[in-house]
Formats: structure tokens, sequence, C-alpha cells
């Protein structure tokens, strides 16, 4: 197949491309910049400008099966400090992308919504796709929006959308430094011997997966035409305190830490039901949060000493 995939040279899109490619497909992705931690590939087809150049991002859709929509402006520590420009940069690309992808006749998308930012502090644990969404941040709003106008250009189009909503995908290339990406920024700190900081007291268990495991199941899903929301997380909650822990461990190394108010924009808890995930893909083993800080490590060490 021929596939877009837009915002495809950041921490989630590159470990997609891989995916992708071994799997035979023809790829061609739409990004502001290139990948920060690698070379661009000699075949994949890279087109570097803004999701606001209309022509460009039209030119990109040509001959285009399937879109992954990975693009995001924002991060929740800082959608609410100007939600008109949040709106303005996120949702309104999102929507232009729709309208021509309909001239064009392209119906299949995949688009990563979110998971703890759209559902908010839970009242059920593991949380399934039916919970009710009460959004902590502009960030998990706009999300939320976006999830609604793909049912309604659904409806009235007949577009084929595949919401996932991810719990905390992690590992190498993850560079999120200080804005998201709790165990990435930890090791990458680590490393530079610097103090880590922890909002609130760290017992609040939320849902990690490795990244590898985490893109397999979005492409299965995706290559089944699966259509409508699906959580993908480990199902299991892990403390920020348990991950200090483990690095600890892994890195040998004791480094100092802050400990700060929680954060207004955070959720309290979330561990995602994989059930309806599971009863499409089967349960699959995947890699422990220990044994996946283990592979980020060695990723950290081997990037920053060459």
């Amino acid at each position: 197949m021929n596939i877009l995939i837009v915002g495809g040279n950041g921490f989630i899109g590159s470990h997609l491309i891989d995916e992708l490619m071994n799997r035979g497909h023809q790829i061609r992705v739409f990004d502001m910049s290139y990948e920060r931690f690698r070379q661009p590939f000699p075949n994949v087809d890279y087109r570097i400008t803004s999701l606001d150049n209309t022509s460009e991002l039209y030119e990109a859709l040509l001959g285009i099966d399937i879109i992954f929509y990975l693009a995001s402006a924002s991060v929740p520590s800082s959608s609410n400090i100007d939600t008109v420009t949040d709106v303005n940069k996120n949702l309104i690309p999102l929507l232009n992308l729709l309208n021509l992808s309909i001239k064009l006749n392209i119906r299949r998308i995949v688009y990563f919504s979110s998971g703890g930012a759209v559902y908010g502090n839970p009242h059920i644990i593991p949380i399934p796709e039916e919970h009710a969404t009460n959004p902590v941040s502009s960030y998990g709003i706009l999300k939320l929006t976006i999830e609604k106008y793909l049912m309604l250009y659904q409806r009235i189009y007949g577009l084929n959308p595949l919401i996932i909503r991810p719990s905390n995908p992690f590992g190498p290339r993850q560079g999120h430094y200080n804005a998201q990406g709790v165990i990435s920024t930890f090791l990458v700190k680590i490393k530079n011997n610097e103090p880590i900081t922890i909002f609130g007291d760290g017992n609040s268990p939320k849902d990690y997966i490795y990244i590898t495991d985490f893109i397999h199941d979005c492409v299965d899903l995706a290559v089944k035409n699966e259509t409508g929301i699906f959580n993908i997380g480990n199902g299991n909650g892990t403390t920020v305190n348990e991950i200090v822990s483990m690095i600890k461990t892994i890195t040998q190394k004791d480094p100092e830490i802050i400990k700060t108010e929680k954060q207004k924009y955070d959720v309290e808890q979330f561990i995602l039901d994989n059930t309806k995930q599971q009863s499409i893909l089967g349960e699959k083993k995947r890699m422990s949060i220990y044994d996946g800080i283990k592979e980020t490590w060695h990723w950290i060490n081997n990037y920053y000493n060459n």
C-alpha cells in the first residue's frame, strides 16, 4: 500500500516507518523537519513543510491509500497556556487534511489520539473505551474533538477511521526532553548527571508500553481494516517511584530527586483496558517495563557516546 505518515519524523512515527518498511509498504512522510536521531531513508518520500501549506499537503496526498496521522503541535503541559493557538495549530490542519482526503477519495485514516488525556481522571480501572471522557487539558479536549470529527466524517462521507488511544509508549528515539516521556526524560537526565523531578508523590500508577509492542498492535489493527476506537497499552500500572527504582538498578546510579507539586494538567492515574484490542489480535506477550527501560538505556548510551 501507499502510506502517508503525517508527523512521521517524531518518536512514534520513526518506529512506524520501521514497521511499515519491514512489511513492504511504500511510505511518504509529511513533517516540518527530518528525524532527530537518524538520517533520512533513501526509499522514503519525505515532504518537509508545515501542515498549513495546503498545496504541498494536496500533492502529498496524491496516490495515497491510507493516512497515519501523528501530528501534534502541543503536549498536555503546554496546551492550556494558549488555547486559541492550540485549536489553530491542531484542529484546523486536521480538518483541512480531511477535506482534501475526501476530495481525493481517500477514506482510510489511522488517528493517534490519547489514552490518559482523553479520559481524564477515571472512575473505573482499567479504563474501557466506553468510559466517560472528561479531559483535564486543552490537549485532551482537542484530541477528543478530533475523534468526534472523524466519526462525523464517517457518517457523512464514508470515512474509514481507526482511532488509537495509546497509554504511554516509550523506548529508543524518544526525544521529548522534559516535555513528554517520563522514562526517557529521566534516563537522559541521569546520563547527563542532572537531578530528576517527580511531580506529586510518585505513587499514582500509569500505563506504559514499549514502543515496538505498541507499533505492532497499531499496524495489525490498521491492516485488518478495523474501525472505531481502540485502547493500546500494557494493561498494567507502574508508578513513577517504581520506575525510578528500576532505573537506579539498571543504570547503577543514584540521581538527586526533586519532588514538587502535581501538575493540574496531569491525570491522577490511568491503566487501559485492552480487552477490545485483544479480541481482534489475541493476547500478545509484551516486553516488561524493566526490560524496556534496559533497552532504552542501552540506546541512550550508544547514541550520546557516539
